[in-house]
Protein backbone atom coordinates (compact mmCIF):
# COMPACT_ATOMS: atom_id res chain seq x y z
CA UNK A 1 0.00 0.00 0.00
CA UNK A 2 1.48 3.39 -0.89
CA UNK A 3 1.83 6.30 1.54
CA UNK A 4 -1.18 8.22 0.17
CA UNK A 5 -3.48 5.24 0.64
CA UNK A 6 -2.25 4.83 4.23
CA UNK A 7 -3.07 8.46 4.94
CA UNK A 8 -6.54 8.06 3.48
CA UNK A 9 -7.12 4.97 5.64
CA UNK A 10 -6.04 6.86 8.75
CA UNK A 11 -8.39 9.66 7.90
CA UNK A 12 -11.38 7.32 7.60
CA UNK A 13 -10.44 5.38 10.76
CA UNK A 14 -10.15 8.61 12.75
CA UNK A 15 -13.51 9.91 11.58
CA UNK A 16 -15.21 6.60 12.15
CA UNK A 17 -13.87 6.29 15.68
CA UNK A 18 -15.47 9.59 16.63
CA UNK A 19 -18.95 8.48 15.60
CA UNK A 20 -21.16 5.55 16.50
CA UNK A 21 -23.24 4.24 13.65
CA UNK A 22 -26.84 5.45 13.72
CA UNK A 23 -29.80 3.16 13.52
CA UNK A 24 -31.08 2.93 9.97
CA UNK A 25 -34.83 2.90 9.37
CA UNK A 26 -36.14 -0.42 8.03
CA UNK A 27 -38.02 -0.06 4.74
CA UNK A 28 -38.63 -2.45 1.89
CA UNK A 29 -36.24 -1.69 -0.98
CA UNK A 30 -34.92 -3.25 -4.14
CA UNK A 31 -32.15 -5.83 -4.15
CA UNK A 32 -28.81 -4.55 -2.92
CA UNK A 33 -25.95 -3.98 -5.30
CA UNK A 34 -22.93 -6.18 -5.27
CA UNK A 35 -20.86 -3.58 -3.46
CA UNK A 36 -22.23 -4.82 -0.12
CA UNK A 37 -21.01 -8.37 -0.53
CA UNK A 38 -17.79 -7.60 1.36
CA UNK A 39 -19.55 -5.97 4.31
CA UNK A 40 -19.80 -8.03 7.56
CA UNK A 41 -23.15 -9.67 8.21
CA UNK A 42 -23.97 -7.53 11.26
CA UNK A 43 -23.62 -4.38 9.18
CA UNK A 44 -24.98 -5.76 5.92
CA UNK A 45 -28.55 -6.26 7.14
CA UNK A 46 -29.31 -2.64 8.11
CA UNK A 47 -27.64 -1.46 4.92
CA UNK A 48 -29.85 -3.75 2.86
CA UNK A 49 -32.86 -1.99 4.29
CA UNK A 50 -31.70 1.50 3.36
CA UNK A 51 -29.13 1.21 0.57
CA UNK A 52 -31.29 1.79 -2.48
CA UNK A 53 -33.24 4.48 -0.66
CA UNK A 54 -30.10 6.49 -0.09
CA UNK A 55 -28.35 5.88 -3.38
CA UNK A 56 -31.32 5.87 -5.72
CA UNK A 57 -34.58 7.22 -4.36
CA UNK A 58 -33.54 10.03 -2.02
CA UNK A 59 -33.30 12.33 -5.00
CA UNK A 60 -36.87 11.47 -5.93
CA UNK A 61 -38.02 12.10 -2.37
CA UNK A 62 -36.47 15.56 -2.62
CA UNK A 63 -38.24 16.10 -5.94
CA UNK A 64 -41.59 15.34 -4.35
CA UNK A 65 -40.80 17.65 -1.43
CA UNK A 66 -39.97 20.48 -3.83
CA UNK A 67 -43.14 19.76 -5.76
CA UNK A 68 -45.41 19.99 -2.74
CA UNK A 69 -43.71 23.13 -1.44
CA UNK A 70 -44.39 24.80 -4.77
CA UNK A 71 -48.10 24.04 -4.96
CA UNK A 72 -49.05 27.44 -3.57
CA UNK A 73 -47.53 29.11 -6.62
CA UNK A 74 -49.72 27.25 -9.09
CA UNK A 75 -52.77 29.28 -10.01
CA UNK A 76 -53.70 27.69 -13.30
CA UNK A 77 -56.57 25.25 -12.87
CA UNK A 78 -54.99 22.66 -15.14
CA UNK A 79 -51.74 22.90 -13.20
CA UNK A 80 -53.60 22.47 -9.93
CA UNK A 81 -55.45 19.43 -11.23
CA UNK A 82 -52.23 17.93 -12.57
CA UNK A 83 -50.46 18.52 -9.27
CA UNK A 84 -53.29 16.91 -7.35
CA UNK A 85 -53.16 13.90 -9.67
CA UNK A 86 -49.43 13.68 -9.18
CA UNK A 87 -49.88 13.52 -5.42
CA UNK A 88 -52.38 10.68 -5.84
CA UNK A 89 -50.02 8.88 -8.20
CA UNK A 90 -47.17 9.02 -5.70
CA UNK A 91 -49.44 7.48 -3.07
CA UNK A 92 -49.57 4.30 -5.15
CA UNK A 93 -47.26 1.73 -3.54
CA UNK A 94 -47.49 -0.70 -6.42
CA UNK A 95 -44.97 0.41 -9.02
CA UNK A 96 -47.13 -0.63 -11.97
CA UNK A 97 -50.13 1.32 -10.70
CA UNK A 98 -47.93 4.32 -9.97
CA UNK A 99 -46.38 4.09 -13.42
CA UNK A 100 -49.81 3.99 -15.07
CA UNK A 101 -51.01 7.03 -13.11
CA UNK A 102 -47.88 9.01 -13.94
CA UNK A 103 -48.24 8.20 -17.63
CA UNK A 104 -51.83 9.46 -17.55
CA UNK A 105 -50.65 12.77 -16.07
CA UNK A 106 -48.09 13.22 -18.84
CA UNK A 107 -50.67 12.41 -21.51
CA UNK A 108 -53.46 14.56 -20.06
CA UNK A 109 -51.49 17.54 -18.74
CA UNK A 110 -48.46 17.53 -21.02
CA UNK A 111 -47.69 21.25 -20.76
CA UNK A 112 -47.79 21.51 -16.96
CA UNK A 113 -44.91 21.53 -14.52
CA UNK A 114 -46.48 18.54 -12.77
CA UNK A 115 -46.27 16.53 -16.00
CA UNK A 116 -42.61 17.45 -16.37
CA UNK A 117 -41.92 16.26 -12.83
CA UNK A 118 -43.94 13.13 -13.59
CA UNK A 119 -41.35 12.31 -16.25
CA UNK A 120 -38.66 12.21 -13.55
CA UNK A 121 -40.82 9.93 -11.43
CA UNK A 122 -41.56 7.73 -14.43
CA UNK A 123 -37.82 7.28 -14.79
CA UNK A 124 -37.65 6.16 -11.17
CA UNK A 125 -40.52 3.72 -11.77
CA UNK A 126 -38.66 2.26 -14.73
CA UNK A 127 -35.65 1.73 -12.46
CA UNK A 128 -37.82 -0.16 -9.99
CA UNK A 129 -39.18 -2.25 -12.86
CA UNK A 130 -35.59 -2.98 -14.05
CA UNK A 131 -36.35 -1.39 -17.43
CA UNK A 132 -33.09 0.51 -17.53
CA UNK A 133 -33.08 1.72 -21.13
CA UNK A 134 -36.55 3.20 -20.68
CA UNK A 135 -35.43 4.76 -17.39
CA UNK A 136 -32.47 6.39 -19.11
CA UNK A 137 -34.66 7.85 -21.84
CA UNK A 138 -37.18 9.21 -19.32
CA UNK A 139 -34.50 10.90 -17.24
CA UNK A 140 -32.90 12.37 -20.37
CA UNK A 141 -36.24 13.74 -21.47
CA UNK A 142 -36.92 15.27 -18.06
CA UNK A 143 -33.53 16.85 -17.31
CA UNK A 144 -33.67 19.87 -19.68
CA UNK A 145 -36.96 21.06 -18.21
CA UNK A 146 -35.48 21.98 -14.83
CA UNK A 147 -32.60 23.56 -12.97
CA UNK A 148 -31.35 22.84 -9.46
CA UNK A 149 -32.29 19.77 -7.46
CA UNK A 150 -34.84 18.40 -9.90
CA UNK A 151 -32.38 18.64 -12.78
CA UNK A 152 -29.74 16.91 -10.66
CA UNK A 153 -32.23 14.20 -9.71
CA UNK A 154 -32.73 13.43 -13.40
CA UNK A 155 -28.97 13.37 -13.99
CA UNK A 156 -28.46 10.99 -11.07
CA UNK A 157 -31.23 8.84 -12.47
CA UNK A 158 -29.39 8.64 -15.78
CA UNK A 159 -26.30 7.52 -13.87
CA UNK A 160 -28.19 4.74 -12.07
CA UNK A 161 -29.71 3.49 -15.34
CA UNK A 162 -26.31 3.50 -17.04
CA UNK A 163 -24.67 1.77 -14.09
CA UNK A 164 -27.23 -1.02 -14.17
CA UNK A 165 -26.30 -1.51 -17.82
CA UNK A 166 -22.60 -1.72 -16.89
CA UNK A 167 -21.87 1.61 -18.61
CA UNK A 168 -19.63 2.63 -15.73
CA UNK A 169 -17.69 5.45 -17.39
CA UNK A 170 -20.86 7.12 -18.61
CA UNK A 171 -22.48 6.70 -15.19
CA UNK A 172 -19.43 8.21 -13.50
CA UNK A 173 -19.67 11.25 -15.77
CA UNK A 174 -23.24 11.85 -14.58
CA UNK A 175 -22.30 11.49 -10.92
CA UNK A 176 -19.41 13.92 -11.31
CA UNK A 177 -21.73 16.46 -12.90
CA UNK A 178 -24.03 16.37 -9.88
CA UNK A 179 -21.19 16.34 -7.32
CA UNK A 180 -19.95 19.65 -8.77
CA UNK A 181 -23.31 21.38 -9.07
CA UNK A 182 -23.77 22.36 -5.39
CA UNK A 183 -27.54 21.94 -5.47
CA UNK A 184 -27.81 19.68 -2.42
CA UNK A 185 -27.24 16.22 -3.89
CA UNK A 186 -23.45 16.35 -4.12
CA UNK A 187 -22.81 14.00 -1.17
CA UNK A 188 -25.02 11.32 -2.74
CA UNK A 189 -23.25 11.71 -6.07
CA UNK A 190 -19.83 11.44 -4.43
CA UNK A 191 -20.80 8.16 -2.76
CA UNK A 192 -21.99 6.97 -6.16
CA UNK A 193 -18.59 7.93 -7.57
CA UNK A 194 -16.86 5.84 -4.90
CA UNK A 195 -18.97 2.84 -5.80
CA UNK A 196 -18.08 3.16 -9.49
CA UNK A 197 -14.38 3.58 -8.81
CA UNK A 198 -14.46 0.41 -6.69
CA UNK A 199 -16.18 -1.52 -9.45
CA UNK A 200 -13.60 -0.28 -11.94
CA UNK A 201 -10.74 -1.30 -9.66
CA UNK A 202 -9.50 2.27 -9.18
CA UNK A 203 -8.75 1.85 -5.50
CA UNK A 204 -7.11 5.16 -4.67
CA UNK A 205 -9.85 7.13 -6.40
CA UNK A 206 -12.49 5.13 -4.51
CA UNK A 207 -10.82 5.87 -1.16
CA UNK A 208 -10.58 9.57 -1.98
CA UNK A 209 -14.26 9.67 -2.90
CA UNK A 210 -15.28 7.91 0.33
CA UNK A 211 -13.27 10.42 2.34
CA UNK A 212 -14.72 13.33 0.39
CA UNK A 213 -18.18 12.02 1.29
CA UNK A 214 -17.22 11.96 4.97
CA UNK A 215 -16.04 15.55 4.73
CA UNK A 216 -19.53 16.52 3.58
CA UNK A 217 -21.43 14.12 5.86
CA UNK A 218 -19.46 13.77 9.12
CA UNK A 219 -22.60 12.64 10.97
CA UNK A 220 -23.46 9.93 8.45
CA UNK A 221 -24.83 6.70 9.99
CA UNK A 222 -22.74 4.81 7.43
CA UNK A 223 -19.31 5.50 8.91
CA UNK A 224 -18.76 1.83 9.74
CA UNK A 225 -19.86 0.80 6.25
CA UNK A 226 -17.44 3.26 4.63
CA UNK A 227 -14.63 2.23 6.96
CA UNK A 228 -15.05 -1.41 5.96
CA UNK A 229 -15.14 -0.47 2.31
CA UNK A 230 -11.87 1.43 2.62
CA UNK A 231 -10.21 -1.39 4.56
CA UNK A 232 -11.41 -3.90 1.98
CA UNK A 233 -10.14 -1.76 -0.91
CA UNK A 234 -6.78 -1.21 0.76
CA UNK A 235 -6.11 -4.86 1.65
Amino acid sequence: MNEDSKKEDIKVETKASKQSSGEVPHEEVDKIDELLRDVPEWLREPLKENYKQILATIAIIIVVTVLWSGFSYYTNKQETNASYSLGLAMAQKDVNERFKALKEIVDKYSHTNAAKIANVLIGQAYLEKAEFKNALNSFKEAAPDFDGIIHDSAILGQGYALEEQKEFDKALKRYKEVSKSKNGLESIAILDEARIYKQKGQKEEAIKAFNKYLDLEPQSPFLDYIRYQVLNISS
